[in-house]
């Protein structure tokens, strides 16, 4: 009997799921393939850092000008977009409240629902084509809505 079999060895190793760092039992084999390899969460940070770009030593990055990288800048959540996203859907829910209850009701069903028209017409009682009609319709009322500003 060799004497490593009676040992438990264990390693710490990083749990993607719980993002958590977990000891687990592992073979003798694994155990020291894994220790061979310098795969230990202790070398891991000092590693990383070792062979990580300063970012002091980017061109640009003289005197704290990170503006100059635009791989660390965000264009689509700036301030702008935002009140612009907030404006748009406040004019929506604005057009929306014109809309005839029978109205509202069909783009809850399309549009929030996830219903087809062939569902809607079915539960309503009505041809799938005249929903088609209703929806066309209901759609240009609102473009009309939405371009004159109410």
């Amino acid at each position: 009997m060799a004497i490593h079999e009676n040992k438990k060895y264990t390693l710490m190793v990083y749990n993607t799921v719980t993002h958590r760092n977990e000891e687990v039992e592992v073979t003798h084999d694994v155990y020291h393939a894994y220790r061979r390899t310098g795969w230990g969460i202790e070398n891991n940070d000092t590693s990383f850092f070792a062979h990580e770009i300063q970012m002091s030593g980017l061109i640009g990055g003289e005197e704290g000008a990170y503006e100059n990288f635009k791989e660390f800048i965000d264009t689509e959540n700036i301030p702008d977009n935002t009140v612009l996203k907030i404006m748009e859907i406040d004019a929506l829910l604005k057009a929306l409240s014109v809309l005839s209850d029978a109205d509202n009701e069909l783009v809850q069903a399309l549009f929030y629902d996830g219903l087809t028209e062939q569902e809607y017409a079915v539960q309503v009682g009505i041809s799938q084509q005249m929903i088609s009609r209703k929806k066309q319709r209901i759609l240009k009322s609102l473009k009309k809505l939405l371009s004159e500003g109410l």
